[in-house]
């Protein structure tokens, strides 16, 4: 019997070589978050240089930064942040339309949709997703300029408030006669703008909380996500696709709840096999996880049934296992009570502590190590 030409047109690519393609374009996502970081890094890093730059100006006699030009200075800062915000949001715009469009490429002639409105959309949802913590991207965006600002202002306020009234006092000393004690010397000696200055643009960059590092994250998973929406998406336009597998990368660091989603069988498509909409990718900020195709002729009667809740396949794990997925040892312990069900596997500890404690348990025996 003839095959339909329509179905020929949609089905010029077979799917090896969409496997072919998809291993490629994870290969070239990958390149595209080290371009971003490295083009992130570099902005983050100019905008210290400058708040360095007029921290160093902003210095009287003595190198030292005086109270009386604290304001100005919090000003400074706060536009500075505003300029990089501006900086960071152009990049952003043009990774995630990258990332999504990379996302379509292993469908070319695979699928008859418009791979650049399947791009197109992908970056839209981006954008308006509402994650489990109720955020949106520019929520996040915002959370990063506010932290920005703090960090740096932290420094720069304690620096110069504790060095001013330092100063002041050590001048007392002085006046009366006596020595100036080390410790106070040292505070004053805080305030110096070869002291403050270097330190407050650290604050923007070093530390795995510094803003730097909080905008990589924000960053590499959003392009992650872009990516494998528009995959995703683009994928279940061709006929023969049952689901996406959420796929370990090589690169995993640790185990976790990214486990979990991999081998489960939930919907009896095979381990970590999910319908359309329903693949759980990304679980966490900076994943390095990624999905794949699966076709229809892929998935064998054993699939089909042996379907497996999750929280089934996590009574089968050793404890040890199950606090890793779970993330911590006592609401390992929790659930191996019985005290939580699925609903509260991506659910933070402390949230279910608190509700824990309403009911009357002892959430403290669960907290002994």
């Amino acid at each position: 019997m003839a095959v339909p030409t329509d179905r020929m047109n949609r089905r010029t690519a077979t799917p090896a070589q969409i496997r072919r393609a998809t291993g490629e374009a994870q290969a070239r996502l990958r390149d595209l978050d080290a371009r971003a970081t490295a083009d992130l890094r570099r902005i983050y890093e100019q905008a210290a240089a400058d708040i360095e730059a007029r921290i160093r100006e902003a210095a009287g006699s003595g190198n030292l930064v005086r109270e009386e030009r604290l304001q100005h200075l919090r000003d400074q800062v706060q536009q500075r942040v505003a300029a990089l915000s501006g900086e960071r949001g152009d990049l952003l715009d043009q990774h995630l339309s990258e990332a999504a469009q990379q996302g379509t490429e292993p469908w070319s002639g695979a699928v008859e949709g418009n791979l650049q409105s399947i791009a197109d959309d992908a970056v839209a949802f981006v954008r308006t997703f509402e994650a489990s913590d109720g955020l949106q991207l520019s929520d996040r965006l915002w959370r990063l300029d506010r932290g920005a600002n703090q960090a740096v202002r932290q420094v720069l306020e304690n620096a110069v408030v504790q060095g001013h009234s330092a100063s002041r006092a050590a001048a007392d000393l002085v006046a009366q006669g006596e020595a100036v004690p080390e410790s106070m010397q040292r505070t004053i000696d805080a305030a110096r703008a070869d002291t403050v200055a270097p330190r407050a643009a650290d604050a923007l960059l070093q530390g795995d909380r510094a803003p730097y590092e909080n905008a990589r994250r924000v960053f590499r998973t959003e392009l992650g996500r872009a990516h494998n929406a528009a995959f995703e998406q683009a994928a279940f336009e061709h006929p023969d696709v049952i689901g996406t597998k959420f796929t370990l990368s090589p690169r995993h660091p640790r185990r976790d709840i990214c486990d979990l989603h991999a081998s489960a069988n939930r919907y009896g498509l095979g381990p970590g096999v999910y319908p359309q909409g329903r693949n759980p990718y990304p679980a966490h900020p900076n994943t390095f996880s990624f999905i794949q195709p699966v076709f229809a002729d892929e998935v064998s009667e054993d699939d089909r049934q042996n379907v497996e809740h999750p929280v089934d396949w996590l009574k089968r794990q050793p404890a040890d296992l199950q606090a890793e997925v779970l993330g911590g040892q006592a609401k390992q312990r929790a659930f191996a009570q019985g005290l939580i069900g699925e609903g509260a596997i991506n659910t933070p500890w402390r949230v279910i502590r608190q509700r824990l404690e309403r009911q009357g348990i002892d959430v403290e025996a669960l907290e002994v190590e």
